[in-house]
């Protein structure tokens, strides 16, 4: 009987340590793919405020498109199978912009075999930017909130008057709606357009500076 009882003892010894050993890896597997997955959301969130505020040239005059954005971030070093997801939003007074740039990293670590689960881990990065915008950039998008829209993104008359109040040239303003508008001005292309307008002013792009307000790292 007491050969028994160790026998028991050590299957019940052995049978803890398997499971012991096997939550062990789970969790390093986890810690792992949440690190990785920390380092992909930050990838993504500084390629996102790189879009609005890059190192050289303008601030941006609206949010980057495609959005959201899937930039390609598996090819750096120690994010294989990693990817990040990140979306713009904004919001414009008469000489500023506010930006909020979302970005979700995702990793994998793989099967760590039978009785496991796969394991993946998600974190998120919140950006808040504050760009300066020339207040004639400004001026151009909100006429063309004010004079464009509809189903196919139509324009009216009065929009060239009102662009051209903004202190953009009238040939730069003719110019813009014939490159971004079609069939006499039925069909248009709002981000083109605004963006073509706002490159019209003087000095060009979205704005002069820009302020980072705030970096956010959720869980």
């Amino acid at each position: 009987m007491m050969v028994i009882f160790i026998i028991v003892v050590l299957a019940l010894l052995l049978a803890a340590l398997a499971y012991i050993t096997a939550q062990s890896n789970q969790n390093s597997a986890y810690q792992i793919a949440s690190t990785r997955a920390y380092w992909a959301a930050q990838s993504g969130a500084e390629w996102g405020t790189y879009q609005i505020v890059p190192a050289t040239g303008s601030a941006a005059s609206q949010c980057f498109s495609p959005n959201p954005a899937r930039p390609g971030i598996g090819s750096i070093p120690g994010l294989g199978g990693c990817s990040a997801t990140v979306a713009c939003s904004s919001a414009s007074t008469a000489s500023t912009t506010s930006y909020q740039i979302t970005s979700q990293g995702a990793c994998r670590s793989g099967n760590l075999g039978p009785g496991n689960l796969p394991v993946s881990a998600m974190r998120n990065v919140i950006v808040g930017v504050t760009t300066q915008g020339n207040a004639c950039a400004a001026c151009a998008t909100s006429c063309v909130i004010n004079h464009c829209g509809g189903l196919f993104g139509s324009c009216d008359n009065r929009l060239k008057d009102c662009a051209t109040t903004c202190s953009i040239a009238p040939n730069d303003v003719t110019n813009c709606i014939n490159h971004s508008c079609f069939f006499f001005g039925l069909v248009c292309d709002i981000n083109s357009l605004t963006t073509c307008l706002a490159n019209s002013c003087a000095g060009s792009g979205g704005g002069g500076s820009a302020t980072l307000n705030y970096w956010l790292e959720n869980p």
